[in-house]
C-alpha cells in the first residue's frame, strides 16, 4: 500500500494506531475493533468528500 497515493499523513497513521489500540483494550475483540476502525475511516473519507464539494474545488488533492 502506497501511503502517498492515499494522501494519509504520518500523524493520521499515528492517530489510527492509537485509536485501534484503544479499541482493542476496550472491546477485547479484533473483529469489533476492525469494524469500528473501518467505519471511522469511511466517515472520515465521506466528510472529506463533502468538504471538497462544499468548497467547490475539483482540484483538491485530499481524495483520489
Amino acid at each position: 500500500m502506497d501511503v502517498n497515493k492515499y494522501k494519509i499523513k504520518w500523524w493520521q497513521w499515528a492517530l489510527y494506531i492509537v485509536v485501534s489500540a484503544g479499541l482493542l483494550v476496550i472491546t477485547d475483540s479484533w473483529l469489533m475493533s476492525l469494524g469500528i476502525m473501518l467505519l471511522l475511516i469511511l466517515v472520515d473519507r465521506l466528510l472529506a468528500e463533502y468538504e471538497r464539494k462544499k468548497r467547490g474545488g475539483d482540484d483538491d488533492d485530499i481524495l483520489l
